[in-house]
């Protein structure tokens, strides 16, 4: 019998490369889009990952940044699935600002998308699988950010930091159920190729920033949602039953002290770095 996989913004970028390796893995999937916006790419990947890999997959319309709906969906794809082995909450947004440009509107709303929903969906799932006497997996996706201070990132770091705190304690309380509660925290992940910037109206100069910022990093790479999907995928499976409450940094050790922002501040290659720090999204 397959496994089932219920994904939080799963259409696009990191969520989309780990939808594609679950399912390439056999699970079948639920997953949530956040607009209208991304409905289309939300149908591609539903028909792309059914064809190629005979697996069942659901998307679903959901504004996770609102009470109630992260509880909702993970109900949803219980039902529509058959069983729930596997639960990620992927979805949110990156928002960096100085301390004094933050407003209260932001604050909510990074808290509720990129916090809040990732509690309510852990509980509804250790609810669900303790009930049926599942021994699956939970696993959020933080952030390098939320293991290390960055400049303008008050809110968003510390949001990730969260997550990753937040886990050590579902995995204390899931244990005993033979639940298992990781994280995976990525680095700087290119999740859109420059000709997909341009579409969107992205300017050339930030792409040629970010076209030319893996010559900063140790691993002289971006890393990519593949990379990403493939850390899920080893702590969802039986090779790290061992393993719970845990924190994958997949970085290509961006968050390591002595890289490119400690540099004088005259120098333009820091200048670039600390500009794309302040647009990059995890």
């Amino acid at each position: 019998m397959s496994k089932k996989l219920a994904i939080t913004g799963g259409s696009r970028g990191i969520g989309r490369g780990i939808v594609r390796r679950m399912a390439k893995e056999g699970y079948d999937i639920a997953f949530t889009y956040s607009s209208e916006r991304g409905k289309a790419q939300a149908e591609a990947l539903v028909k792309e990952v059914t064809e190629k890999y005979a697996v069942k997959c659901f998307m679903h319309q959901f504004a996770l940044n609102e009470k109630g709906t992260a509880e909702e969906f993970v109900r949803t794809a219980y039902d529509e699935l058959g069983g729930l082995d596997l639960l990620i909450c992927n979805a949110g947004q990156s928002l960096v600002n100085s301390i004094y440009e933050m407003d209260e509107k932001t604050i909510d709303f990074l808290i509720n998308l990129d916090f809040r929903s990732y509690l309510m969906a852990a509980r509804e799932a250790g609810r669900i699988m303790g009930e049926n006497n599942i021994k699956g997996n939970i696993i959020f996706i933080s952030s390098c950010r939320g293991i290390r201070a960055f400049p303008y990132d008050e809110l968003y770091g510390g949001l990730k930091a969260g997550l990753i705190r937040a886990i050590q304690t579902f995995a204390l309380d899931l244990a005993p159920y033979g639940i298992r509660a990781n994280c995976v925290s990525p680095g700087p992940i290119r999740v859109r190729t420059s000709e997909e910037m341009r579409e969107e109206g992205v300017c050339e100069q930030e792409i040629e920033d970010l076209d030319n910022l893996w010559k900063q990093l140790p691993l002289e790479r971006m890393g990519t949602p593949e990379d990403i999907a493939n850390a899920v995928a080893f702590l969802a499976s039986d090779q790290a039953s061992y393993i719970t409450g845990a924190n994958l940094v997949v970085d290509g050790a961006a968050s390591l002290p002595g890289i490119p922002e400690n540099r004088p501040k005259e120098d333009e290659e820091f200048k670039t770095w600390c500009n794309f720090k302040r647009r990059w999204r995890v």
